[in-house]
């Protein structure tokens, strides 16, 4: 004699697939959604890379369409921030039709670079040269300690 009292598929035969199916819709809704956001307010930040060689640790990143002067550089500690603050103003004028637009917009990117050093200031090196920006940061020497092992 076996019991059914354990098998709940035994209880309830129940289609879910119209549920699945909307959960997926709801999931494409959204994600097209945020996709075009990200294109129209550039929610990611820019594209960065990191580079270890046997002297320097090299961070390049990507900024197409920016200026040398809307981009700081903050070191503090081992972490290093890249800023970009792009602000825009358009103005159009004409006088025939009496009209005057002006359209102002302002974007705030950064990216913070956590290095297993501390970075020297006055060592690192930067280049922005066609919106590509390469930071160039010594490594440390660190002389060999040696330790001597007991008998």
């Amino acid at each position: 004699m076996t019991s059914n009292k354990h098998n709940p598929s035994d209880k309830f035969d129940i289609d879910l697939s119209p549920l699945k199916h909307f959960a997926r819709q709801m999931d494409t809704f959204f994600n097209q959604s945020f996709k075009q956001m990200n294109s129209i307010f550039h929610f990611r930040p820019f594209w960065t890379d990191f580079q270890e060689t046997d002297d320097h640790y090299i961070v390049t990143a990507e900024l197409p369409g920016i200026e040398r002067d809307q981009i700081s550089i903050e070191v503090l500690g081992n972490q290093l921030r890249i800023i970009v603050d792009n602000k825009s103003i358009v103005e159009e004028q004409n006088e025939q039709e009496q009209i005057y637009r002006r359209h102002q917009s302002e974007q705030f990117l950064s990216r913070t670079i956590t290095l297993p050093v501390e970075i020297p200031e006055d060592e690192t090196k930067a280049a922005f040269s066609n919106g590509l920006l390469r930071l160039t940061i010594p490594k440390p020497y660190v002389k060999p300690k040696y330790i001597d092992i007991e008998e």
